[in-house]
């Protein structure tokens, strides 16, 4: 038998387990070197799985945290963990870590895109494809007519790079971006800032006055805050701004409703109080966060020069002219008006449907998936005759600055002549619904640009657009004709004489 198993069999006992021995052979000691050092990889190695699942539940918990506080900021939530947050916080929280905005952007795509159409098709059954069929059916209807208006469309010169950028497959907001990107690379190249006939309301009304349109007046602007403080509040009191419908003060450079940059100028509010909200916005550069041309825009908007104006309210207003008007957005793709959103509709209807030409009135709810539900509140704005009126005003505007697609605000008052009509502003930006209409509308923008293939506009246009000027008989002469169906009475008698 050898040293090494005689030492082993020494060290057993009689149930075969190890007993102690006073010496140890060199076998021994390396044995019980190998055994410590694989007890302390075992202790290290569990240590590090509690270290390493430690981490990882941190990490969760951090990421899960953070994600939510990106959402609560996104959508605006009222207070975070019981701090106010509110829209200029967020805002400025998005500054700094973006992903809010890319998360804000994201899901407004995704509402309008062919994704979402399909999923509401799909989820809303038999009712929701029959209303996606419907507004098949009526951009079939519409077709021939918008590419052919395309074919000859005068188009400015300072959109003819869009012809590059529109891609069959492209959403409404994609191609909304893709203008944002042709106004800064205009901007950047030739210092073109035709954007400004949207997002500058000075500018904005300068074009109505210049050519005509029917609006509230303007009764003064400022490009300096302390002449405006210093003077503003005698232009109120000497104005007609003391009796309804009252006068309104807006800031110019800021196009965005919910930067509230308008202001009802009613008797009892205090010029103070208005002076403070001026301040308050006066340098105040608009963040777009909620649309994919957002950041582009931003770059654009940041250029504009701070401005104010006091401008007479429209005296058609809901409840006699205490409240604000009826207001129809009107959307227009190559000269023709495709469809009018009601954005502010009658007070008895407590609904905001969409108005097509062929007599459609009917809202698409997104709970309902975008069923079709007739409207038979607002079909007065059809049988007084305002349709005919706001279509007429909405493609004269397009025609006149050379717009391939365009929003014009326009409005209208219910029980009155609807020649009363008048714009109150445009976009080149809208962020509306337009619920199954959005993806026809939208084709037909991309097929105007595929139609007009090799076709450039040998207009001589003006630069910028806003600073197109035809006189302020144009409107009523060249574009309505001299038609007095179309043409407000005092409008009609100052341009194209009076005849009974």
């Amino acid at each position: 038998m050898s040293q090494r198993s005689a030492a082993i069999r020494r060290r057993l006992d009689k149930k075969g387990n190890l007993s102690p021995v006073a010496e140890e052979g060199p076998h021994d000691l390396i044995s019980s070197t190998d055994s410590a050092l694989h007890n302390t990889y075992t202790s290290r190695s569990a240590l590090i799985k509690i270290n390493l699942k430690s981490s990882m539940i941190s990490c969760a918990i951090i990421s899960s945290f953070f994600i939510w506080f990106c959402a609560q900021v996104a959508f605006e939530a009222k207070s975070i963990m019981g701090v106010e947050l509110g829209h200029e916080r967020a805002v400025a929280i998005n500054s700094y870590i973006h992903i809010p905005g890319m998360l804000r952007r994201g899901v407004n795509w995704f509402g309008q895109s062919e994704y979402m159409m399909t999923l509401s098709r799909v989820m809303g059954g038999k009712e929701s494809r029959r209303a996606w069929k419907h507004a098949q059916d009526y951009y079939l209807s519409q077709k021939s007519i918008v590419i052919q208006n395309a074919k000859t469309w005068e188009l400015h010169k300072s959109l003819e790079p869009m012809k590059h950028e529109v891609v069959e497959g492209m959403t409404f907001y994609d191609i909304i971006a893709a203008r944002a990107r042709v106004f800064y690379a205009n901007l950047q190249a030739h210092a073109w800032t035709d954007f400004e006939i949207e997002k500058d309301k000075c500018h904005m009304y300068h074009f109505l006055y210049n050519n005509g349109f029917p609006h509230c007046p303007v009764i003064k602007e400022w490009n300096d805050l302390n002449s405006f403080s210093a003077e503003g509040d005698e232009v109120r009191q000497t104005s007609g701004c003391q009796h309804l419908p009252y006068c309104f003060v807006k800031m110019c450079h800021i196009t965005m409703g919910h930067l509230n940059s308008a202001k009802r100028l009613s008797p009892g509010k205090s010029w103070g109080d208005v002076v403070a909200w001026a301040e308050h916005l006066w340098d105040k550069k608009p963040v777009d966060w909620d649309r994919t041309w957002g950041p582009t825009f931003d770059k654009l908007t940041a250029t504009l020069q701070p401005s104010v104006m006091i401008q007479h309210g429209f005296k058609g207003g809901r409840d006699n002219g205490k409240d604000s008007p009826v207001e129809l957005k009107i959307e227009v793709v190559w000269g023709r008006a495709y469809l009018a959103y009601v954005t502010q509709g009658s007070h008895a209807c407590g609904s905001n449907p969409i108005l097509l030409r062929d007599g459609t009135v009917a809202e698409y709810l997104m709970k309902d998936y975008l069923t079709l539900r007739p409207d038979p509140c607002h079909e007065w704005i059809f049988k007084e005759g305002h349709a005919d009126i706001v279509w007429h005003m909405a493609e004269a505007f397009a025609k006149t600055a050379g717009i391939d697609s365009i929003r014009v605000d326009v409005f209208i008052t219910q029980g009155a002549d609807p020649r009363s009509a008048v714009v109150n502003e445009i976009s080149l930006s809208s962020g509306a619904g337009y619920a199954w209409h959005w993806q026809f509308f939208t084709d037909l923008w991309v097929q105007g640009y595929q139609a007009r293939e090799g076709v450039v506009s040998g207009k001589d246009w003006p630069d910028p657009m806003q600073e197109i000027k035809n006189g302020p008989a144009y409107y009523s002469k060249v574009l309505s004709k001299c038609n007095s169906t179309l043409i407000q009475p005092e409008l009609f008698e100052k341009h194209c004489g009076f005849r009974g």
